[in-house]
């Protein structure tokens, strides 16, 4: 499985790609949005909301596949919530 992760902030985005290279998921790393926009398509995304160069949220109800947006206080029917700071159990936790 591709996974693809947009988060701005390092640490958060090092966590974010610690379970899924563990289970053997190819894991693609973006800060940004144009970064994420220029990325090949994967099957699973994680997205945070607010990114120094557009919104995460915009991003999020773009991109194929099963999406997490990243975020504290933002939901959208079409679009999986991840609550930060996310924790590496959160991630495990999620169906593969």
């Amino acid at each position: 499985m591709r996974v693809l992760v947009v988060e701005d902030d390092p640490d958060q985005r090092r966590l974010l790609t610690l379970v899924p290279r563990a289970r053997g998921h190819d894991v693609v790393e973006c800060a940004t949005f144009a970064e994420a926009q220029g990325a090949e398509p994967c099957d699973v995304a994680f997205v945070d909301r607010r990114l120094p160069d557009g919104d995460g949220f915009e991003l999020a109800r773009s991109l194929p596949g099963r999406v997490y947006l990243l975020t504290g206080d933002e939901r959208d029917p079409g679009v999986s919530v991840l609550h930060k700071p996310v924790r590496p159990a959160d991630l495990d936790a999620l169906p593969e």
